[in-house]
């Protein structure tokens, strides 16, 4: 017998449950198990992202739920009364809004609440390894985007403090997203000398802390602790003396001096200076100078394994 005009189609309602069973369970008029599958799938994705030595059970369950919504969903469109009439939400007016309500709701979260990144090298081991999981905190930091677009920029609302882990835009390259640590204010004056950092002429306490073997470059590495006032964090050394950058070029670069056992910059006004914790295998602002206020993404307050 074929469908009534107003019953679901079989077919339809299983191809919509294999690609998106919230979707699936929607045109079948099931408010409660399109929410259900929803919020199982959010969760099974959030797991596989924020638990990387998870991701390969997560896919596996996305992809049972797909078998299963499919199912579900064409059994719900078979069972469906020829009689009963059909709600807005499952017609596909409904369905098109419900979907571009969630992606409006997912966007606006990533642009100016919290956004999902990843490690994009290793230059803040020991703290955050390379392709490690890291959410930042959006609001109050003035670059409001995602997806790499902008929808909003406004000045800096939030405290950044010595020692904050911040995602900013790369000043030579905008496109490319870095992360580092926050270890100059504007008005600091900051000296880095050896392996060791100074702030305003005061050296920041430093102890040694065993090693670290780098996986990457199959070597092992001097962990030292780097204390700045309330928080401690691991930075790390190699045996080779300290490499200090030659003078280069870069914006309000006059504001620093180098030699060969030191440089020292006096941090600008709407500006930070930042280092990466793998001190001898980073490019940072020893390198290309200080990052913009307008620069900064958000602050780092997840770092997954």
């Amino acid at each position: 017998m074929p469908n009534k005009p107003n019953k679901p189609r079989n077919w339809i309602a299983a191809v919509l449950g294999l690609v998106s069973p919230p979707v699936g369970m929607l045109y079948t008029a099931q408010v409660w198990a399109a929410l259900a599958y929803f919020t199982v799938g959010i969760a099974v994705g959030v797991a596989g992202f924020l638990l990387p030595a998870w991701k390969l059970a997560a896919d596996c369950v996305t992809l049972l739920l797909a078998v299963v919504g499919a199912v579900h969903a064409y059994r719900l469109a078979r069972q469906y009364p020829d009689d009963k009439p059909r709600p807005g939400y499952s017609r596909w007016y409904g369905i098109l809004l419900a979907v571009v309500g969630v992606v409006v709701v997912i966007t606006a979260i990533r642009a100016f609440f919290y956004e999902p990144f990843r490690a994009p090298s290793s230059s803040m081991l020991p703290t955050i390894p390379m392709r490690a999981t890291l959410i930042a905190q959006k609001w109050g930091y003035g670059n409001y985007g995602t997806f790499g677009g902008t929808l909003l920029r406004r000045p800096i609302s939030a405290p950044l403090a010595r020692g904050d882990v911040i995602v900013f835009e790369f000043p030579e390259d905008r496109s490319i997203s870095f992360v580092k640590r926050v270890v100059g204010l504007p008005g600091d004056k900051i000296t880095y000398r050896g392996r060791q950092l100074s702030i305003n002429g005061e050296p920041v306490p430093l102890r040694p802390d065993g090693n670290y073997y780098d996986t990457e470059h199959r070597r092992d590495l001097t962990r030292l602790v780097e204390a700045l006032p309330g928080r401690e964090y691991g930075v790390l050394a190699s045996e080779r003396p300290p490499f200090i950058p030659v003078h280069l070029e870069f914006p309000l670069s006059e504001k620093c001096t180098h030699t060969p056992e030191e440089i020292s910059c006096d941090v600008p006004a709407g500006h930070y200076f930042t280092l990466g914790d793998n001190r001898d295998n980073s490019r940072d602002s020893r390198f290309w100078g200080f990052v913009p206020a307008d620069h900064i993404v958000g602050k780092v307050v997840y770092v997954g394994s």
